[in-house]
Order: structure tokens, then sequence, then C-alpha cells
């Protein structure tokens, strides 16, 4: 029985509010209120282990004062400030400058937005306008099936995951972009098996550039590992050989960095546990732990020579003072405190739990992953793959149990995305302890699963 005072906000939120892939008119039940570490609290006290860091975004946990103060600072000295008309403000270029340390080298040069898709968004734009003030017709964008990259209108169109739950009711997408099979090696497209299959995926780019022609290619753009996708992490020789293709065909890498980035799969940004470096890289989420909401797009020098003096796009919250703030703030913190290190040890030592523990389970067809980034992979049947038929709920039975017992977990495969997983990525200042809290709490719940 929930209080009044919950009922009520529950009440006016189902009348009023539109929620991120739910139902229109309908909630889950749980009002937050508070939060601190690694835990959130609701309107009726009760505290939930946040496995997920929400939408993978609160990388440093709740309560970090530092950024709280910043933000405060920042606030009472500059409440807002443009980037238009020429006009600059020290937040954003001391912000840009501690970004320009964490970077792969020579992306150096930015563009700020307010948030993932924007950046991504941006990251697009900026890619075309670089072929055009060259003179070039490429327009083209490459992008996986199985990604997510947003949902702005050419994020949306180049999101190649469960198509028809994000674009339903939508109609017709953007021209320009092509979409070709990722490097989910546990049900790959081209029904082939990692290390036998020559990493085809990556070889398909190279096939698709040559088909549409070289010249009509502005872009390939990624996950260095798929997020909404279900944390799949991509083989090893995947990233050179895309790096490789790219260059070879004169075609700009994206990489999208929105959710991987900041410490999250154990280095500063995804890509570099391949040791490459895109032409661009597009962030946001963890550039400020969510406390604010703040992006980014960088990119290297020549596209930077290319286009200087002429004009680009901006966002009336590009580079706002006070998310820059808490940004450089928070930046200071994943390299004083070695997240990005924590985040590797904690990955895995999570990793190998759950390698040992819910592997072996009957519905588990294996974990896999990079840093605080994990998915398990739910299945009805072990030695077929056989998912589980969308119908039956499965994944959103074992977010609700997860709820009931005190654990927050999102789970890959509602609405027609392309796989059952569920996600482990708590926040990546996270304990063994806390990590042991958690996973005691969801191993009955997968071990629960019931064909019935």
């Amino acid at each position: 029985m929930k209080s009044s005072r919950t009922e009520e906000l529950l009440r006016w939120d189902r009348e009023h509010i539109m929620h991120g892939r739910w139902p229109i008119g309908e909630n889950n039940g749980i009002v937050t209120e508070q939060s601190h570490g690694i835990y959130i609290r609701d309107t009726e006290g009760k505290e939930y282990i946040d496995g997920a860091s929400q939408l993978l975004c609160v990388n440093l946990g709740y309560g970090q004062t530092e950024i709280i103060d910043a933000i405060n600072d920042e606030l009472a000295r500059t409440q807002y400030a443009m980037l238009f008309h020429g006009f600059s403000n020290v937040a954003i270029v001391e912000c840009g400058r501690k970004l320009g340390e964490l970077v792969p080298p020579g992306l150096d040069h930015f563009s700020f937005t307010a948030g993932g898709s924007e950046s991504t968004d941006s990251a697009i734009k900026l890619a075309r306008f670089y072929w055009h003030t060259r003179g070039s017709s490429k327009y083209k964008v490459i992008s996986l099936y199985d990604s997510y990259h947003g949902i702005t209108s050419a994020a949306l169109t180049a999101t190649g995951s469960g198509k028809g739950a994000y674009e339903n009711g939508l109609g017709s997408q953007m021209p320009g972009f092509i979409h070709v099979p990722s490097f989910y090696c546990y049900r790959c497209t081209l029904g082939l098996e990692y290390p036998n299959c020559g990493i085809r995926c990556a070889r398909y780019i190279a096939d698709v550039i040559e088909k549409e022609g070289p010249e009509n290619i502005a872009a390939f753009m990624a996950e260095p590992v798929l997020g909404v996708g279900g944390m799949i992490a991509p083989p090893p020789e995947y990233w050179p050989m895309v790096r490789e293709i790219c260059t070879k065909y004169d075609v700009l890498l994206i990489a999208d960095e929105v959710m991987t980035g900041f410490g999250r799969t154990g280095k500063v940004f995804a890509i570099e546990n391949w040791g490459i470096t895109p032409d661009i890289m597009a962030m946001a989420k963890g550039i400020t732990s969510a406390y604010l909401p703040f992006g980014a797009v960088a990119f290297n020098t020549e596209i930077w020579e290319t286009v200087k003096g002429r004009d680009f796009v901006a966002y009336t919250y590009s580079g706002h003072p006070v998310c820059a703030a808490a940004a450089t703030k928070a930046m200071e913190i994943y390299v004083r405190d070695k997240i990005a290190e924590n985040a590797a040890g904690m990955g895995k030592y999570a990793l190998e739990r759950l390698k040992r523990e819910f592997e072996p389970l009957p519905h588990v067809g294996g974990v896999n992953g990079l840093g605080l980034m994990l998915g398990i992979e739910i299945v009805a049947d072990k030695s077929s793959k056989k998912p589980f038929e969308l119908s039956l709920k499965v994944m959103q039975g074992i977010q609700d149990r997860a709820l009931e017992k005190g654990l927050f977990v999102r789970v890959a495969g509602i609405g027609g995305t392309p796989s059952d997983r569920v996600v482990f990525a708590p926040p990546l200042t996270v304990t063994t302890g806390e990590i042991d809290t958690a996973l005691d709490i969801l191993y009955p719940v997968i071990a629960g699963i019931s064909t019935k």
C-alpha cells in the first residue's frame, strides 16, 4: 500500500507526463526522490542499487559534492552564456582544455552540445560539412544494425537497433544512411562463428563502400561497444580492421562514445582499448556524470583546418557555462580518482563472477562485455540459442523482479530490440562488496526464469 503522496504523484504523472520507451499514460509505480553513492531512494523510502547507472550515464555515482559545488559556484557567476556571434566564456574554455587532455591525441577541436543525440547528430553534420567544404559529394553514412545513436532525425536514422520500436509511427526516415551487420558474434547476422569468420562483419563494410562507391560515403559511425544493443564488445581484430578500411577508402570514422566514454570500459574512451584514433568522436552522458545535460564532439586537425573560417551549426545550450563547469569538475575526478582503472578492476571482478555462477544457468547463453559494461544473454534454449518469445515478457519480468528485491538493471529485448540481454553497468565508483550485493540479488531472479 503506497502513501497518499506517492499515489497522487503517480496519478498526475500518468495523466500528464510522457516517458521514454514506456506506454504513454502509464508508469512503473516508482517515484524517485533521493540518491547517494550507488543507491536510489523512492518516495516510500525504499532503496535500490543502481545496477545500470540509470541510462549508463551516472558514472561517478550520486552525491559528488565537488560537482554540485562547481555547479553552484558557476551558477552564481554566470547563469547563461551563448557560443553564438563569436562569444566565448571562461567555463567552456576551461572545459575544452581539460577535455583536450583526455581525448585521444589529435582530437583537440570541439563542438559542444546539450546531450548525446545532439552530439551524434552534430558528428554526422560535421562529416558531411567537411566533405562539402572540400568540394566532394560524399554524403552517405554507414552504421550498424544493433546500434543506437539517439533520437534526433539523423541519429535515429543511423540507429540500427529495434527499428520497428524506435521508428513506430514516425514515418520514413532520412535518406543517405546504410546499415551493415554488427559484431554481435553470439547471433551473427552472417551465420558465421568467431574466430573462423575472418571478421567478415568488418570486411562487409569494405564491400558496401565498393558497391555504393567510395565517392559517395562520407563516414562510418559505430559505438565501440554496443550499448542499447546489449553491452556487446567486438572481437579484438574488429576496430583495427575498420580503421584500416576507412583510411583506405577515405571515409571518416566516427566513434559514438556517448555511452562508452569517460571510463565505462576501463579506458577513458573505449576506442583506446584497440589503440586506434577516430576522425570524429561524439560524447555526452558521463562527461558530467549526468549531473547536468551536456555533450561534445571532438574532431581532428585535418577537419578543423578544412572548415576553418566557415560557419557551422550550434544549439542554444551549446557551451552552457554551468554545464561546462560540471563537466570540468567531473573530468578532474575521473583523473584524480583513477575512475577508469577502478572500472577495469571492478569489471573484471564482476565478469569473473558472472561467468562462474551465472553462465552455467539453463537460460543463460553467455556473459560478455568490457569494463563495467556487461551483458547476460538470456535464452529459452541454450543449445539452439533460441530466444524467448516477446509475448512472454521474460525480460520485463526479470527487470520487475529485480526491482522488487531492490536492484535496478536494464534489459535489452523489450519492444522488438534484437537481443535478450540483462545489462549490468553500475556507477564506476562501485566496490566489490556492492557488486556482490547486487549479484546476490540478481542470481535468484535469473535462476528462477521459467518457460511456463
